[in-house]
């Protein structure tokens, strides 16, 4: 804020109009004008009412009043004045004040006096519209600024949700696989359907088929969907296990609890999950592997 700035001390804005008009005292005159000598604000607003009174003064008419205000007003005079004013003729002689010299200035103080009014009220409401409309735009883009940070922080949240849900599945993936190699389970690895796919997979069986654990790895490399619908196949029917999710490294685990022994399945198969498709339809086959029971060895 620089030192000539509107808000940087007070204004006497009521005394500009009266000291534009000559109507102050010595000590208030003496005051404005020492506030004008450092004060921009105030000395273009004085410049504006002076201009102003001005204008007013050459435009009111020279005109004698009517007999009966004249005679009111003589007899507000003093008596010599009265006397004087009684003896001389209808226009006064140079040196001498008339009525006419009298009531003129009066009318033109009065009209510059309520059109200066007039114009200082318009600027001091201009200069706070001004203001209003400033605190308007600044709230607008305060506004702004608080809602775009609350939907990035709303994302933000979504991600942070979403990394929550995918870790809680891994950590229990990673609890069965856990138990399951503590029972020593059959391996059977899962093969890409794709020849120049990198995708991999293994499915570690108990060896009553009871339980199992699927995992899977490079998936992320082969295509844009980060999920796969699980099947058990057997004579060309499948039954649908559920959904397995893979994160950026192409890693994931989900566990397998079969409606009965995997041993009475002949296939597991991996399909590309689809976020518009039924769940009872397959989508594209990706990984898959044959059952094959250690007894049957």
């Amino acid at each position: 804020m620089t030192p000539n700035s509107p808000q940087n001390f007070y204004h006497p804005e009521d005394d500009l109009e009266a000291y534009a008009l000559g109507a102050l005292d010595a000590a208030a005159a003496l005051a404005v004008e020492s506030h004008l000598s450092h004060c921009f604000h105030c000395s273009r607003t004085l410049a504006a009412l002076e201009t102003a009174a001005a204008a007013l003064a050459l435009a009111v008419p020279q005109e004698q009043p009517p007999a009966r205000l004249q005679a009111g007003l003589m007899a507000q005079l003093p008596p010599v004045a009265a006397a004087e004013t009684k003896r001389g003729p209808a226009v006064a002689p140079a040196g001498r004040a008339g009525i006419g010299n009298y009531l003129l200035p009066l009318a033109a103080v009065l009209v510059i006096g309520l059109f200066a009014a007039s114009l200082l009220l318009n600027f001091l409401n201009a200069n706070r519209l001004n203001s209003l409309q400033q605190e308007s735009a600044a709230a607008a883009a305060r506004l702004n600024q608080l809602e775009s940070g609350r939907a990035a922080a709303d994302t933000q949240l979504e991600r942070l949700a979403a990394g929550t849900a995918h870790a809680d599945t891994a950590i229990r993936g990673l609890m069965a696989t856990n138990y399951l190699m503590a029972q020593q389970p059959q391996p059977l690895p899962l093969q890409s359907t794709s020849g120049d796919s990198q995708s991999e997979g293994l499915l570690l069986v108990t060896r009553d088929g009871r339980r199992a654990v699927l995992m899977l790895t490079n998936t992320a490399r082969e295509t844009p969907a980060r999920s796969y619908r699980v099947w058990l196949a057997r004579n060309g029917q499948q039954v649908p296990m559920g959904i397995i999710n893979v994160d950026d490294s192409g890693w994931g685990t989900m566990p397998l609890n079969p409606p009965e022994s995997l041993y009475g399945f002949d296939w597991v198969n991996l399909t590309v999950d689809e976020p518009t498709m039924d769940d009872n339809l397959a989508g594209e086959l990706a990984l898959q592997t044959r059952i094959v029971s250690p007894y049957s060895r």
